[in-house]
């Protein structure tokens, strides 16, 4: 079976892996105006402000994904070619067991150290509480959040571009779906 890395046709290869990759990230594009969209319904200034000031660490959480992900695609590639399969087993499993590990301290940190980091984000006494609560929600999620946006980059790494983007976009659609029930449905 033929790969895209095997293929010999450069920019037909690049449109295979980079055409997914950048319809994911519109779609986590998409995600992140519809949560502002939905918590805006609320008309409270505060929990918009909550919102924009948890983004910034949503964004490193998703950066330290990324150094897995993207660091792990690229040893991958490189050992994909070299045609050393077993070391390609061997990173895959590290990079798993990294991003696990990575969010399960950023979850124990994040919740040890939630008022501390609203602050550093920018929360004041009108925003603090709804800043710390959707904090908390954002490091409960953090081991999640870590593998579903690493692993899509080592998915593709590994052949798996498809698969790749129709997981990252379904996980955004689904988290749409739910920020419609929980914040417009149910309050």
């Amino acid at each position: 079976m033929t790969t895209v890395f095997e293929e010999q046709n450069i920019s037909k290869a690049i449109l295979r892996v980079g055409l997914p990759a950048m319809l994911g990230q519109l779609t986590t594009l998409i995600y992140n105006i519809a949560d502002t969209f939905f918590v805006s319904l609320t008309k409270e200034p505060a929990m918009i402000a909550a919102v924009t000031l948890c983004t910034p660490i949503l964004l490193i959480i998703m950066s330290i994904a990324s150094i897995f992900g993207m660091g792990g695609n690229s040893v991958i590639a490189r050992l994909l070619g070299e045609d050393k399969k077993k070391d390609v087993s061997r990173t895959l499993n590290f990079c798993m067991y990294a991003m696990v590990l990575a969010g399960i301290i950023i979850l124990i940190a994040g919740i040890l150290f939630i008022e501390p980091i609203a602050r550093l984000s920018g929360a004041d006494a009108e925003n603090l509480g709804y800043t710390c609560d959707y904090l908390k929600y954002i490091f409960l999620g953090a081991p999640f959040i870590i593998i579903s946006n690493g692993a899509v980059h080592l998915f593709r790494s590994i052949g798996f571009i498809k698969e790749s983007t129709i997981g990252l976009a379904l996980g955004n659609s689904i988290n749409i779906i739910f920020d419609y029930i929980f914040i417009v449905v149910w309050g």
